[in-house]
């Protein structure tokens, strides 16, 4: 892999992981925040559910209880190169279930799936501001995007411009891969940009 040049820190929330966690004041806290660098790639990386192509990329792991007999871990992977950052999520959970098709699908974030968000100016507040984005990916490859405002709260009529794909690998295992386009300036300018999602689990 080439050097290290794009920092980000990221904090992964998982709802049935870790009891009592909602939103990104959390991000400060040692026991929540884990970090990752996102090693600069020299290829583009394919969103086709294999991890070939991501050797080498720092990951971040995330341990929860089993439930009815089964593991739940989550492993994230972060990459990106002249045009996107790419992130994979490795998810094993309990039996997964989805159920919303529809883009901006009411109550999507209830599905099996990741979210992710992202602060670009790296403000850390708890408003949701222009600069912010969102990802509500599910395990049907439904997603349910929006953007915060000057006012704090989020649009929901903002569509993003990520492309993702999902693999279910058997009832209790999925990947969700995405990329994210950016411009070459800002790729080199952003550092530490802060990432918070979570996996529903």
């Amino acid at each position: 892999m080439p050097q290290t040049t794009w920092y980000w820190s990221l904090s992964v929330l998982i709802p049935l992981f870790v009891a009592g966690i909602c939103g990104a004041d959390g991000a400060e806290s040692s026991d929540l925040q884990h970090r990752i660098r996102a090693l600069k790639t020299a290829i583009p990386i394919p969103l086709d559910g294999d991890f070939a192509k991501w050797r080498g990329a720092d990951t971040v792991t995330f341990e929860g209880k089993p439930l009815a007999g089964h593991p739940r871990h989550a492993t994230v992977y972060a990459l990106w190169d002249k045009e996107n950052l790419y992130l994979a999520f490795d998810v094993r959970s309990s039996k997964l279930q989805a159920s919303v098709r529809e883009h901006d699908g009411d109550k999507l974030w209830e599905d099996d799936g990741v979210e992710f968000l992202i602060d670009s100016m790296s403000h850390r507040t708890k408003e949701f501001l222009p600069d912010d984005f969102s990802y509500h990916i599910n395990i049907l490859n439904t997603v349910y995007d929006d953007r915060g405002t000057p006012s704090g709260q989020p649009d929901p009529q903002w569509n993003g411009s990520a492309k993702h794909a999902v693999r279910i690998l058997d009832g209790y295992h999925y990947v969700v891969q995405a990329s994210l386009p950016g411009r070459k300036s800002a790729l080199k300018r952003w550092r530490g940009i802060p990432l918070l999602g979570s996996i529903s689990a």
